[in-house]
């Protein structure tokens, strides 16, 4: 059955703000969009606790206060880390769920030494080599993309340690949330690049085999970005599943 919700919520990744999504802004026409933004990221400033869990209440309050009950999250990356939080906070207000690049799992052990390395190396070095290379790593073809690559570091360069630093430690310390998609009675997209070394595609297809409704869609030489790395087809796709909402 279709929802009558016609409220999307696009949720960005760490490292980034909300114009990730103007690439792919014609899949949303004819719904009310609203735009929320991680803390530290672009002009919403650092205030107060920072943690999947916080954030994911905020948002709440945010649409609530906007209005919103029952809405449609998309979230990239990190974003769909707080996407997921959302729904086990409040399962009955998400009609959709689109998960881009991200997926519902708690970090490994040997992850979670990598990022309090990272966490170690900001407040050592500060942000920039970090920035530099994470970044970098975000595309499959750094030739064709190598612009795109330069302008995201150097909008990245902008935000402040504190931001990248508590960035790091709320997606180091999130819950998981497997459960969370395997009781989730709604349609859920997930779409992954074949090519994301952030995301491994092997996480993909793992999450997908818990999804009741859900559809996986994997791009070939793609790897974090899908907006950008693949836009055509990712307007498509995510046109034909916000069809039948």
């Amino acid at each position: 059955m279709a929802s009558t919700s016609r409220t999307i919520v696009l949720i960005h990744g760490y490292g980034f703000v909300s114009r990730i999504w103007n690439p792919v802004e014609e899949a949303f026409i004819g719904y009310n969009v609203v735009r929320l933004s991680l803390p530290g990221f672009g002009d919403d400033p650092f205030s107060g606790a920072y943690s999947i869990e916080s954030l994911a209440m905020h948002f709440w309050e945010e649409l609530e206060s906007q209005g919103e009950s029952t809405v449609h999250l998309v979230g990239h990356s990190m974003g769909g880390y707080v996407c997921m939080e959302m729904l086990a906070q409040q399962p009955d207000r998400v009609a959709s769920l689109c998960l881009l690049h991200s997926h519902v799992f708690a970090d490994s052990e040997e992850k979670k030494k990598a990022r309090t390395a990272i966490l170690e190396e900001i407040q050592t070095t500060g942000r920039e080599a970090f920035v530099r290379r994470m970044i970098g790593s975000m595309v499959f073809d750094k030739t064709l993309h190598a612009t795109l690559i330069e302008n995201l570091i150097t909008r990245g360069l902008l935000y402040g340690d504190d931001a990248w630093y508590n960035g790091t430690l709320a997606i180091r310390d999130r819950k998981d949330h497997a459960d969370t998609l395997k009781n989730f009675p709604g349609p859920c997209l997930m779409i992954m690049g074949e090519s994301d070394t952030a995301v491994p595609v092997s996480l993909a297809f793992k999450q997908a085999a818990l999804v009741v409704h859900g559809k996986l869609i994997v791009y070939p030489n793609v790897g974090h970005l899908a907006m950008y790395e693949n836009t055509a087809q990712h307007i498509d796709d995510l046109i034909n599943f916000y069809r039948g909402q």
